[in-house]
Formats: structure tokens, sequence, C-alpha cells
């Protein structure tokens, strides 16, 4: 089976507003990942700073992509492209930036990335993809509770906990519920979009709190 078929055709199922409301968490997520990347700047090796900015905005274009194919879709415009970029783009993305986070919370200053390489081109299934997509966004968000507790800031890690149970959900009922459905669409999509909210309300706490100060992240 290639991905590039598996885009949803059930008419009815996605709305103008659905489409336009799938931006959001591509937005906040791409705020939050960019003002860590951005905080990080300078305490961490070149290596590590790519891999945070290549990695968001893989997740970001994926993201976009498939909000867009909705948002065409309502119109009855149809690029499955778009639908088959999110996990091929989402999944090595998400890897690339937890790798740039755990580059940074060792301290590693040099490194030339090479086993970071990804080839997602060509798949058979999207499910491996959506493996790493859920260890790499969850394994970043477990990373900023690290550094969430290093600046001691627990309503930071409450809302990095509150948004991998939000992440958690979302797979489950994605895995349960009737994707033809237009009141499913909405409630995985509503839960995504409080995750992210979540994700980039953390992360504003810990850029107020000294995350881009050199010794911010040293151990106690």
């Amino acid at each position: 089976m290639n991905i590039f078929s598996l885009a949803p055709m059930t008419e009815g199922a996605y709305s103008i507003p659905m489409a336009i409301v799938d931006f959001l968490p591509v937005l906040f997520y791409f705020l939050a990942s960019w003002l860590i990347a951005r905080d990080l700047y300078n305490k961490t090796s070149k290596t590590a700073f790519a891999l945070l900015a290549s990695g968001s905005i893989m997740v970001f274009i994926g993201g976009a992509f498939k909000a867009l194919w909705k948002l065409l879709f309502c119109f009855g415009i149809n690029y499955p492209f778009f639908f088959a970029c999110f996990f091929p783009m989402q999944a090595p993305g998400f890897c690339l930036y937890l790798a740039g986070l755990i580059m940074t919370l060792k301290g590693q200053k040099k490194g030339n990335g090479n086993s970071m390489n990804v080839m997602a081109a060509t798949v058979t299934s999207s499910m491996p993809l959506l493996i790493f997509q859920t260890l790499g966004s969850i394994g970043s968000l477990i990373v900023m509770c690290i550094f969430a507790k290093k600046l001691k800031q627990t309503p930071a890690i409450i809302l990095f906990i509150l948004s991998i149970l939000c992440l958690l959900g979302m797979g489950y009922l994605a895995a349960t519920l009737d994707s033809t459905l237009s009141w499913a669409n909405w409630v995985e999509q509503g839960i995504n979009t409080l995750g992210q909210i979540m994700f980039y309300l953390g992360v504003v706490i810990l850029h107020k709190h000294g995350l881009a100060e050199a010794d911010a992240l040293k151990e106690n």
C-alpha cells in the first residue's frame, strides 16, 4: 500500500471551520518549538541547533500541508500529496527535534549528526512513521519536563504532562473513532489543539524564567 493513496475521501467529514482550526495546533507547536530553539541557541552546539531548527520546520510543514489539504478538500479540490506528506515530514521532524533537545540536555558541544539521517521517502505503511512521530513528540515533552525541573517551574511541568496526556488521548481516539465522521474529527482536533496550547504556555513560562540564560540548565 502506498501512503499517497491513504487520503480519506468521505464527503462531509471536514468543513471549512474545521480546516481553519486545524492550523491552530500547527501554529502553536511552531511558535513553542522555535522559541525553545532561540533560547537554546547560545547554550548548545551548532549541530543541536540545526536539529532543533530543521525538526521544527519539518513538523510545521507536515502539519500545515495536512491542514491545507483539508481546506482545499472542502472546496472540492484534492491533492493527496499534501495529506501524504504528514507522517513522512512529522515523524523524522519530531525525532530530529528530540535529538537536538537531548544533545542540549547532555551538554554535547561536538558532533556531525550523521547518526540522525532519516530515510522516509519510500514507505509501505504509515504505522512505523506514526510510532516515530509519537515517540519523538512525547520524548520532546519529557525533556522539556526535565528542563522545567531544572528551572524549578512546576506549572510548566504540569502543562507538559497535560500535553502528553492530550497526545496519548488523541492517539487513542484516532485508533478507535471513525475518521469519516465530522464530530470525531472535531474531538481529535480539539484535543490536539489543547495539547499544543499547553505545550506553548509551558515553553513561555520557561522562557520568562531563564531558559535562555547561560547557566539556567546546569545541575543544581
